[in-house]
C-alpha cells in the first residue's frame, strides 16, 4: 500500500505544474476510491467510532473539492454553526494540507510556496496549502472566513488566499481579554458574519435552522464531555491519526450530524472498552502522523497509547441554543489557545484529569507560539508530576523532521517512564 501511495503522490505533483485539474481530478478519484476502502474493507482492529471518522473526514475533503462553489476556506478553530445554517461546507486548511501529505504529495506544493517567496520556516500546513492554491490544484471556494486565533500564519495566509483568488474575506477578530465587552464585540462580529453569508448567497439566513445546529453543538460537547471522563478509567484502542480527526470533528464540524453521531458511537465504545492500562499519554499540539516510529510506539498498543490531544478538548464550552452568537464567541474568546498562560494552565488540567504517566508537547515546524511555550508547558508539568517530552518535528512536511532521532528521542521517553511506573 505505501508504494501505492508514494507513486499517486509523485503523479499528483507531476500534474500539478502544468496540468493542476488533472492533478486535482487524480486526487478527488483517489481519495474517493480510498473511501470505499474505508467503508467496505476498513481496520477492524480500530473501534466503530474511529473508522466513522475516517470516513467522515474523507468525504469532507472530497466535497470540496468537488463542489468548491459551496465552500468555504476556514481556519480549523472557527464556529461553523453559521456556516452549516446557509449550507456552505467548511474548506478546513490545515485538513487540506494533511491530506495532501497523506497522499505524499506534500512536497510539490511546498516547494511552489517557497519559490512564490513564502518562508521555508513558515508553519508546513499553511505553506502546502498556499502552494497547492498558486499552482491552481485546491480550488477556488466561494469565499474565506478565518478567526486571529491560533497562528501567526492565519494572519497571513488567508489574506494572501483572498487576493490570490479575488475572494471574499470575513475575518473575525479575537481580544486577548474576556470581558463582558469583549464577548459582545465578538458576539457581534458573528452576527455581521451572517449578514455577509446573506449577502454573498443572495439569501436570508434561517435562524430556526441556526438553533437546530447550535443544538446539535450543545449535545456534542457534553458527548464529548462525557467521554473525557471515560477515558480516566478505559482504554479505548486508538491511532493518532483519529486524533487529528476527532480535532476537526469538535471544532469546524460542530453542528453537524456526523459531529453529534461520531461523539455518540465514541461514548458508546468507551463505555464498553476494556480497563484502563499500559502507558498513558497527553500529546499536545497537532501530530506527525506520516513518522513510522511516531506510528510504531502509539497506535493500537495495549501498553501504551495516547489518551487525547489538547487540541481535541479546546472547544468544550458551554453552548446556549438560545443564544447562538455570543455561544459561538464565548468559543473562542474562552478558549485556553486564546493566550499562552491560559493554554498552560489547560494542558495540566487535562493531564490531572486524564491520569496520564507523561506528556508529549510536539513543536510542528513554524508554529512560534507552540515553541515559545515549550519551556514553560515542561516547567509546570513537571513540577506536578508529569514528565514532559518536548519534541521537535514537522507535522505536515516530511522534510523537516528525522525518523531516526523521533524515535531515539521518544523511545528513551518511554523506556524512563516505563522504568520509573515498574520501580
Amino acid at each position: 500500500m505505501s508504494d501505492i501511495i508514494q507513486t499517486f503522490g509523485k503523479e499528483i505533483g507531476r500534474l500539478a505544474p502544468k496540468r493542476p485539474a488533472a492533478s486535482r481530478r487524480l486526487l478527488h478519484t483517489g481519495l474517493s476510491a480510498f473511501r470505499l476502502k474505508l467503508r467496505f474493507l476498513p481496520d477492524r482492529r480500530l473501534p466503530a467510532s474511529r473508522r466513522y471518522s475516517a470516513v467522515c473526514l474523507n468525504r469532507a475533503v472530497c466535497r470540496t473539492l468537488k463542489q468548491p462553489e459551496r465552500a468555504a476556506l476556514v481556519s480549523i478553530l472557527l464556529p461553523c454553526e453559521l456556516l452549516a445554517a446557509m449550507d456552505v461546507v467548511p474548506m478546513c486548511a490545515e485538513l487540506f494540507a494533511a491530506f495532501l501529505n497523506g497522499c505524499k504529495a506534500e512536497n510539490a506544493f511546498a516547494d511552489a510556496a517557497e519559490s512564490a517567496g513564502i518562508a521555508e520556516t513558515y508553519c508546513s500546513y499553511h505553506k502546502i496549502l498556499l502552494g497547492s492554491a498558486y499552482l491552481g490544484v485546491m480550488p477556488r471556494p466561494a469565499m474565506i472566513v478565518n478567526t486571529s486565533l491560533l497562528c501567526d500564519a492565519n494572519n497571513l495566509s488567508f489574506r494572501a488566499l483572498a487576493s490570490h483568488y479575488g475572494l471574499p474575506q470575513f475575518y473575525v477578530d479575537v481580544p486577548p481579554t474576556q470581558s463582558e465587552e469583549d464577548l459582545r464585540y465578538v458576539a457581534d462580529e458573528f452576527r455581521e458574519l451572517g449578514r455577509f453569508l446573506e449577502e454573498q448567497l443572495h439569501r436570508p439566513l434561517d435562524e430556526e435552522r441556526l438553533r437546530g445546529a447550535m443544538l446539535r453543538s450543545k449535545r456534542t460537547v457534553e458527548l464529548l464531555r462525557a467521554c473525557l471522563l471515560e477515558k480516566k478509567s478505559h482504554s479505548l484502542p486508538g491511532d493518532l491519526t483519529s486524533e487529528m480527526y476527532e480535532v476537526y470533528l469538535a471544532h469546524n464540524a460542530l453542528g453537524s450530524p456526523e459531529s453529534e453521531r461520531y461523539a455518540e458511537m465514541l461514548l458508546r465504545d468507551l463505555k464498553n472498552a476494556p480497563p484502563a492500562k499500559g502507558l498513558r499519554f497527553l500529546w499536545l499540539h497537532t501530530m506527525p502522523l506520516w513518522q513510522t516510529p511516531v506510528r510504531t510506539l502509539f497506535d493500537l498498543r495495549e501498553d501504551c497509547q495516547v489518551v487525547s490531544c489538547d487540541m481535541c478538548t479546546e472547544s468544550l464550552t458551554d453552548v446556549d441554543p438560545e443564544r447562538p452568537y455570543e455561544s459561538m464567541a464565548r468559543r473562542l474568546l474562552c478558549s485556553p489557545w486564546n493566550g499562552g498562560g491560559a493554554r498552560v494552565k489547560a494542558a495540566l488540567a487535562l493531564a490531572k484529569e486524564l491520569r496520564v504517566d507523561g506528556v508529549v508537547c510536539f513543536c510542528h515546524w513554524g508554529c512560534k507560539q507552540t515553541m515559545g511555550l515549550s519551556a514553560l508547558f515542561k516547567e509546570a508539568l513537571e513540577r506536578e508530576g508529569f514528565p514532559t517530552l518536548i519534541l521537535n518535528g514537522d507535522g505536515c512536511d516530511r522534510r523537516n523532521a528525522s525518523d531516526g532521532q523521533t524515535a531515539t528521542r521518544l523511545s528513551a521517553f518511554l523506556e524512563m517512564i516505563g522504568g520509573k511506573r515498574h520501580a
